[in-house]
């Protein structure tokens, strides 16, 4: 079982193009972890990993402390890299890129900005890194909502153009297992709340 979490509430992200830029945590995202930590209280996880950059990892940190073990930082699960668009607001964008900004309207999976990646190369890493996974369960990853998207995509087989009908929450909690060659969806986007370990422990594979 993968348990995949989006990192909190971002300082400075609202009107912007968010890909690898290295935001922190807002006051607010740091609030949402620590709920979030809270409710996981108890959990115990074979592993925690974590896309590397600041905001993932602050995020990890609080459920670190709750869960006894410590985030294992994986590129593969990083945010998508948007290049030369990275950190600026879509007004500008849409002024500075007009051509571009309405290919990527038609082609959202196949669209790159200059000097990064599309959500196809993002597809690629993803994948690479649920296929290195070993079958231990319960495994954590504290990721990004391109790249839970782009999971569900793998999970429910839509197209990848459609991604951005997938909107996970900050600090939301979506559970994949794996079936055969491939996996179904447990949950998607819940909440901190109070049973959410009660909630997880009934989702595990039964054993035997």
């Amino acid at each position: 079982m993968i348990i995949l979490i989006r990192h909190g509430e971002i300082e400075g992200a609202k009107g912007r193009a968010v890909g690898q830029i290295d935001l922190p945590l807002s006051a607010n995202g740091f609030k949402q972890a620590a709920q979030l930590a809270e409710s996981l209280e108890s959990f115990q996880p074979r592993r925690i990993y974590c896309s590397p950059l600041t905001r993932t990892m602050q995020t990890a940190s609080f459920i670190e402390k709750q869960c006894g073990l410590e985030a294992i930082p994986v590129p593969e699960i990083k945010e998508i890299n948007l290049g030369e668009w990275d950190g600026l607001d879509f007004s500008e964008l849409k002024k500075l890129y007009p051509q571009d900004y309405k290919q990527r309207g038609k082609d959202i999976a196949g669209f790159r900005a200059p000097g990064g990646e599309n959500f196809t190369n993002v597809k690629e890493r993803v994948s690479s890194f649920l296929g290195q996974l070993n079958g231990d369960s319960p495994i954590m990853a504290v990721t990004h909502a391109g790249v839970i998207r782009v999971v569900m995509h793998i999970v429910l087989d839509f197209p990848l153009d459609n991604i951005f009908r997938i909107k996970p929450d900050y600090c939301h909690v979506t559970v994949i297992e794996s079936k055969g060659d491939g996996f179904f969806l447990k949950a998607y986007n819940l909440p901190a709340r109070p049973g959410l370990v009660e909630e997880l422990a009934e989702m595990m594979p039964k054993q035997g």
